[in-house]
């Protein structure tokens, strides 16, 4: 992939000084080449009106999967020259998706809506304009009724979700299961079988879990790997404390270097499966790289 300078203006947007240049040309040597494929979280909507940002941050981290999030309506002129540029730096781009109540919609009602949009979006743009997929962030589990019955609850959510899969399935869009790490502690193994076999094309796993993440996430790697599904490794970069994180869920403090070191050791551990590195997500990557350049 073409490597490039941080432009001036991308660094005064970003609040960056130029110091961090030179922390961005030091970092990991698996961050050079990558020999999995890389994505990135995004949920600043209006990244989409930034597509420099976001091409500096695919060179720096050499990312191959980007996961924009979208809101509705779809604003088709700045969204189809963003998708062109990804594109053509030879990344896939996938709308970053999900509310909390679809997860108790058995149909899938509003997630099908809301693919329902983005395929006429897709069907009236050139096909370096369109979107690969989607990142189902569908989260039913934070809601206090969960707890009244996760059996019944996960059932709903499943259901939906493969609903929905079908859909996308029908419209030649790639579709990503954003799941916690915990459906197999609370006894939802089943479901969560169910769900990897028969509602997803990948799997994409919260490993919110400093140096444990092989041992968390072995469950759902068995079931990706029985299915054949690629996975995905999701680990935090937030700062502690955002959204009730601790010392012991984030990289934020330990570091690129200790992430990229947990990285390969979950490839170590499912060595004959697909693997992809995800960022969660762009925004505290570039704080972290303020911060040490200070």
């Amino acid at each position: 992939m073409r490597k490039r300078k941080w432009g001036l203006a991308v660094f005064a947007i970003l609040g960056i000084s130029m110091a961090a240049v030179q922390l961005l040309k030091s970092k990991p040597k698996n961050i050079e080449s990558p020999l999995h494929r890389k994505g990135m979280f995004e949920w600043k909507e209006e990244r989409i009106e930034q597509p420099e940002i976001a091409g500096e941050i695919i060179d720096q981290f050499q990312i191959t999967d980007w996961y924009q999030e979208l809101g509705l309506p779809i604003e088709h002129k700045k969204t189809a020259q963003f998708v062109k540029q990804l594109h053509g730096q030879n990344v896939k781009v996938y709308a970053l998706v999900g509310e909390t109540d679809w997860g108790y919609e058995s149909e899938g009602q509003s997630l099908i809506q809301y693919l329902e949009e983005l395929v006429q979006y897709n069907k009236k743009r050139m096909p370096a304009e369109r979107f690969d997929g989607v990142m189902v962030d569908v989260e039913p589990y934070t809601r206090s009724r969960w707890k009244k019955d996760p059996e019944e609850n996960m059932k709903l959510y499943v259901s939906g979700m493969i609903a929905a899969y079908r859909f996308a399935q029908e419209h030649d869009l790639i579709f990503i299961a954003c799941i916690p790490r915990h459906y197999d502690d609370q006894g939802l193994t089943q479901q969560l079988e169910t769900l990897i076999r028969d509602g997803c094309d990948e799997v994409a796993v919260m490993d919110y879990d400093c140096g444990a993440e092989a041992e968390k996430i072995e469950t759902e790697a068995q079931l990706a790997a029985k299915y054949d599904k690629a996975l995905h490794c999701i680990l935090e970069f937030q700062e502690v404390g955002k959204h009730g994180l601790t010392e012991d869920k984030t990289y934020r403090n330990k570091g690129l270097a200790a992430a990229e070191a947990a990285w390969e050791k979950v490839d170590q551990a499912f060595p004959e499966m697909r693997i992809v590195h995800d960022y969660h997500w762009s925004m505290p990557l570039m704080e972290m790289m303020k911060e040490d350049s200070e």
